[in-house]
């Protein structure tokens, strides 16, 4: 039986493969320096149709995709920048494409045809996050509007800095079709219409301040309660109409010549997350996180069609333009459940088949024990297995998806999945990191077999917020109100059962052997049992701890706190601080601190500023042995293969990274 069952797992992890899975080449493509290779297309900020219509662009956090339609096949990714891309815009005649966004230093611009870069419009450093982009009609000047309120004048032929503009600070803003008029809208709930054709040539700078004009609407911009990080902008097509939308259940509609308010939509079960207008202005289209899609007729102020086809909330909504070829006036919808879908706002029907891969938040990583393939977990629950040699997705493992996971773990060998799922919903922010969460209910703790999707029975608590399994792959740990469990998956008996103060959300680690295991909570020192003997030790430490990780050996604790990272010496009995790893000090580690399995290097990842890194450290020395980064959010989880040649990194972008452990630390 044994035996039988190992087969169907090479055979799955072998011969399987996927119908519109990533392009192998684009697995290589734009890759950090010692990555060798990216898997997952990361999570979507912003769609795009080209004025023709032959192309989908999508800004997402690790790049921009873009699909030639109809065939929907990935022709290019175009990298370059450090953070999300959360700013798109097409010169007037469809052949340049400008990017830029959330974290990034530069702005890029790209011949759409060939793929290539035209220019790199570097920012200033400490430059606040763009958020708006837009050519002028000539094409010749591109625009960017920051979250800080300043616009600047780039020249498209030489990628000199013209001209800069003050128009005071804005969370989300547009441009108008024609880029005379950009909108934007503040924390306090006020939307402002600035007209930049005012004398801004003949101005001096310092009075830059002054040289926009603009008009105010004078009723809130969202009705009821809302979050300001849920907002977006849009311009109809003719500029006469602004739609808004305030992190709440309501879209509401301006016209734009007389500041007044022309219609209040009202339909959505969750936050509006997404808009887009028609090229027409007929239409409406609103995206929510309750993964529902309306459109809205504007002439009559009523629903036209609902569309349901998401598992998960809308990120981006952009229609075609009218009068292309195939689908002329189509509206495509991208989702945080890695879909791109094409709706006939007619019939409300899908046309084609969704493009996949875009799937947000990697939580989990595993190899398998032969090097072969590697599987990972996403934020709902859907688990897939990659072939490492191809890069391409072999198989979806969906029988556990979830609105959201309350907690979540794959095994070390990759066989097996555990999850706790919530219902409610759940919302990316488009404009930085994070999501916003609203729950119903916990649903119980879930174990599964990824190869034959069989549902594993047992005992298992349903108050956990964190799982983890032994290293043996044997054992699933859970914790719940001050307490920890333990159960052996293969019988679903309870293995042990301990009593703790750690008020939890925090992490559980199993050392090497199995023997220990090791926790943190919110606050407190973290604690480590001996599991076979049932004894508690404290670590002698007063700061909260992010993170830590077991030497190979059960030799050594290391813990990521916000003064570094600290390694402790156990001996069953007591634990002594060693030292403190230099320039360890990186904040927001989120699960993930490692050791290579010779136990020769330490792995740990944080943020400084807003750069996610990836440092490494020789244990026999001390030294640093260099820093790694590529991911746009935080690093969720680092996992080693089994032979520890390769690293992989999981983040909440959505991705993936190989790296090459014998060549980074060869270095």
């Amino acid at each position: 039986m044994k035996m039988k069952y190992l087969f169907l797992i090479a055979f799955l992890f072998t011969f399987l493969t996927p119908s519109n899975s990533p392009a192998q080449g684009n697995t290589k493509v734009g890759l950090p320096e010692g990555a060798i290779a990216r898997l997952g297309k990361g999570g979507i900020n912003l769609m795009r149709f080209s004025p023709d219509g032959s192309h989908l662009v999508v800004g997402t956090d690790v790049g921009v995709w873009v699909y030639d339609i109809p065939d929907r096949k990935e022709t290019a990714l175009f990298t370059g920048h450090t953070g999300q891309v959360n700013a798109l815009a097409f010169s007037k005649d469809g052949k340049i494409l400008a990017s830029g966004g959330f974290a990034n230093p530069v702005i890029q611009l790209w011949k759409l045809d060939t793929g290539s870069k035209l220019l790199t419009f570097t920012l200033t450093e400490g430059t606040h996050p763009v958020s708006a982009l837009a050519f002028s009609q000539d094409s010749t000047t591109l625009m960017s509007l920051d979250t800080s309120g300043k616009i600047t004048y780039w020249d498209v032929n030489t990628g000199s800095k013209a001209l800069d503009i003050f128009a005071g600070h804005s969370y989300a803003a547009a441009f108008s079709p024609d880029s005379n008029t950009f909108a934007t809208a503040d924390r306090d709930r006020k939307i402002r219409l600035w007209d930049i054709t005012k004398d801004r040539l003949q101005a001096p700078l310092r009075r830059h301040a002054n040289m926009l004009d603009h008009r105010e609407f004078l009723d809130d911009w969202a009705d009821g309660p809302h979050d300001p990080e849920l907002s977006a902008l849009a311009f109809s097509t003719d500029g006469k109409m602004l739609v808004s939308i305030g992190g709440n259940e309501t879209v509401l509609l301006w016209n734009t010549d007389n500041l007044s308010k022309y219609a209040t939509f009202k339909g959505h079960e969750g936050w509006v997350t997404a808009v887009a207008f028609s090229e027409d202005v007929k239409m409406l289209a609103s995206g929510g996180a309750n993964r529902a899609i309306k459109l809205w007729d504007i002439s009559t102020q009523h629903e036209h069609a609902t569309l349901i086809g998401h598992t998960s909330s809308i990120n981006a909504l952009a229609f075609a333009p009218e009068g292309t070829f195939p689908y002329s006036g189509c509206l495509a919808s991208g989702s945080a459940d890695g879909t791109i879908r094409f709706w006939n706002t007619d019939t409300g029907k899908e046309i084609m088949t969704a493009i996949t891969g875009h799937t947000e938040w990697t939580k989990a990583v595993a190899f398998a024990e032969n090097g072969t393939a590697l599987a990972s977990a996403a934020f709902n629950g859907v688990v897939e297995v990659w072939n490492l040699k191809t890069g391409r997705e072999l198989t979806t493992f969906t029988a556990a998806q979830s609105n959201m996971t309350h907690a979540i773990a794959l095994s070390p060998n990759a066989t097996r999945f555990a999850s706790q799922g919530k219902d409610g919903i759940i919302a990316f922010n488009p404009y930085g990191f994070g999501v916003h969460m609203k729950s119903e209910s916990v649903n119980r703790i879930q174990l599964w077999q990824i190869a034959t999707g069989e549902k594993i029975q047992g005992t298992w608590q349903s108050t956990s917020s964190v799982l983890v399994f032994s290293p043996d792959n044997k054992i699933l740990a859970a914790d719940g109100p001050q307490e920890i469990r333990g159960w052996d998956v293969n019988t679903g008996i309870e293995t042990f059962h301990f009593k703790t103060e750690l008020s939890f959300r925090g992490e559980l680690v199993f050392s090497s052997s199995g023997k220990l295991l090791a926790a943190t909570g919110r606050s407190g020192p973290p604690v480590v049992w001996d599991i076979k003997g049932r004894q508690e030790h404290r670590i002698p430490i007063t700061e909260k701890v992010y993170t830590l990780a077991f030497s190979p050996n059960d030799t050594i604790l290391a813990t990521a706190s916000r003064n570094g990272i600290y390694l402790w010496k156990l001996d069953m009995t007591e634990a002594d601080k060693r030292n403190v790893l230099p320039d360890s000090n990186l904040l927001a580690f989120e699960n993930a601190l490692t050791f290579s399995p010779d136990g020769a290097t330490l792995v740990g990842a944080g943020m400084k500023r807003r750069n996610i890194l990836i440092k490494l450290w020789n244990m026999d020395t001390g030294k640093s042995l260099g820093t790694l980064s590529g991911h746009t959010e935080p690093i969720e989880t680092l996992v080693f293969s089994h032979d520890g040649k390769t690293l992989a990194s999981g983040s909440q972008d959505g991705t993936i990274l190989l790296w090459d452990c014998g060549k980074i630390i060869a270095k």
